[in-house]
């Protein structure tokens, strides 16, 4: 099942399905091979990655579906097999880098955690500072909150610690995290009531993506340069590389309205990411395409 939503997901983004697995895989076990140089402890960080994406498997709706569907037995067995689907990719990188214990941990929590099937039944609402200008920030908060929780989480063991390099890492992942909240293209009618133009849309959705995800983002930033004070310019020269990768996800989501972006956009920004200054040359770029392409909604 997990599969086939997969393969369906990349399709939708105009991505030869194999392909995109196989580049995912390479993508995967690049970031983790430096991640785990780079990063001290980070198998901890691993382990609870791994079971915070299993975790997502037992959302409530969901589950009861798949309970209408198959036999209690029946449906245990896929549970199980959802869960440990998702944890091995985790699991081989820490037998890999020998981190045996930290494999069968995630493992048995893996196999315990698709015992647990009620996330999201509660009919508590999570309150998020995004009313006022609602829609992605507002969805992508209430979606990933328990990402930005391991983010601060994270942050804080780094500063504990006295680890400048984890802290960092954990204060730039705040951006690309609200740089995913524009990972998806809206339907058509909600940019069609805005009664602005192309630029002025744009602009807009710029202003209120980087006002949010400073609001975000800046008590890390402040902890930061209270802990390591010698290097503040580091953290505001990180600070302005979040910013642009915000900025590019907010304008790359319209160079291909309305449809998804497409896997060649993809790729580029991936090398804009990788190499920041790239971006001063795809954003203006990308904001061209984009009002382009807005220019046939929008009046």
């Amino acid at each position: 099942m997990l599969y086939k939503r997969l393969i369906r997901i990349l399709k939708d983004f105009g991505i030869n399905p194999y392909l995109g697995i196989v580049f995912s895989i390479l993508i995967f076990i690049l970031l983790s091979n430096t991640l785990f140089k780079k990063v001290a402890y980070f198998q901890y960080i691993y382990v609870a990655m791994a079971l915070m994406f299993n975790l997502q498997l037992g959302k409530a709706g969901r589950n009861e579906f798949l309970k209408n569907i198959y036999t209690a037995i029946n449906y245990l067995k896929l549970r199980a097999l959802e869960n440990l689907a998702l944890a091995l990719p985790f699991v081989i990188v820490l037998i890999y880098k020998s981190f045996y214990a930290c494999a069968l941990v995630t493992v048995c929590c893996s196999l315990l955690g698709s015992l647990y099937n009620k996330i999201g039944r509660s009919t508590f609402v999570i309150p998020s500072p995004f009313f006022k200008r609602p829609f992605e920030f507002s969805i992508g908060f209430r979606k990933y909150y328990w990402i930005l929780i391991l983010i601060y989480t994270v942050t804080l063991i780094a500063l504990s610690v006295g680890n400048f390099n984890l802290a960092i890492f954990a204060y730039l992942s705040i951006f690309l995290v609200c740089m995913s909240f524009y990972s998806y293209a809206e339907p058509l009618f909600y940019v069609w009531i805005h009664a602005q133009n192309a630029e002025d849309f744009l602009k807009n959705k710029i202003k209120t993506a980087l006002l949010y995800s400073l609001y975000i983002s800046l008590p890390v930033c402040v902890l930061l340069i209270s802990f390591f004070p010698f290097k503040a310019l580091i953290i505001l020269l990180v600070t302005l590389c979040g910013i642009f990768y915000v900025l590019i996800g907010v304008i790359a989501k319209y160079t291909n309205y309305p449809n998804q972006t497409n896997l060649l956009q993809i790729l580029t920004m991936a090398v804009g990411i990788l190499i920041p200054p790239f971006l001063l040359i795809l954003i203006p770029y990308f904001f061209k395409k984009s009002t382009e392409k807005l220019n046939a909604y929008l009046k």
